[in-house]
């Protein structure tokens, strides 16, 4: 007998199988309760993704001593205590003094001035970094890594170096977007928007009190009013 006429005997007696329905579609509720579910898996991930800077500023004012509050149930407002016994704001605000408004955390503690020191710096951003790579470095700093990085500002570039160490320089080229300002009474850092990390907060308050132990040392300089609040015009201007 042909091989293709024993085929068809063998399927001939085989049973045929019966009829395999497919698989059931789930309720309408079911479906509805796994989008329930999902959206609030997420809804809950976005709340506490956005409540992380609320976290580590309360965990900051606990290892400070330091009173926190809070601007709403996501934002902080500031934290007010002491670092190395110094009086220290850290706060969210928003400043003018460009064309946009700028939200950004700042970070500050008071110095006896005496010599008068004001100092500005500022991370460039890559455009402003290609826009100025030609330019020829003036701070004096002996840096051309970090001034072609960074906008600096000082009345004082004989004391800069001792103020804006080496140590302060790889502090300071760590963050994209960093801002520090001597003022005749105050240093402050900036940082755009909420900073959430913890690290950062004690790293650059750190950063902050021993650059006002340095210019605590300096020797102090008789110095008009009016010629303070000019060279603190120098910020604006340059930086």
């Amino acid at each position: 007998m042909p091989a293709n006429e024993i085929l068809h005997e063998i399927m001939r007696a085989m049973p045929i199988a019966a009829d395999v329905s497919p698989h059931p579609y789930w309720p309408a509720w079911v479906s509805w309760l796994i989008l329930v579910i999902l959206a609030a898996a997420g809804t809950g991930t976005w709340i506490w993704m956005r409540r992380s800077a609320l976290r580590a500023w309360q965990r900051y004012a606990n290892l400070i001593g330091g009173e926190f509050r809070a601007r709403d149930q996501f934002s902080p407002a500031c934290i007010t205590g002491t670092v190395e016994t110094r009086p220290f704001l850290l706060e969210t605000a928003t400043s003018h003094e460009d064309d946009a408004p700028y939200y950004h955390t700042r970070g500050a503690v008071p110095v006896r001035n005496n010599a008068g020191f004001i100092l500005g710096v500022r991370r460039k951003s890559l455009l402003e970094e290609a826009q100025t790579r030609r330019d020829k470095p003036s701070s004096g700093l002996d840096d051309p890594d970090f001034e072609r990085q960074f906008f600096i500002v000082c009345n004082d570039t004989g004391s800069l170096s001792t103020i804006l160490t080496a140590h302060a320089r790889d502090e300071l080229k760590r963050y994209h977007d960093v801002e520090l300002y001597m003022r005749l009474s105050e240093i402050e850092w900036r940082r755009a928007g909420e900073q959430s990390d913890l690290r950062v907060l004690r790293s650059l308050t750190t950063l902050l009190v021993e650059m006002a132990i340095a210019i605590e040392s300096l020797p102090a300089r008789q110095q008009t009013l009016s010629q303070r609040l000019a060279a603190e015009a120098l910020l604006a201007k340059g930086v």
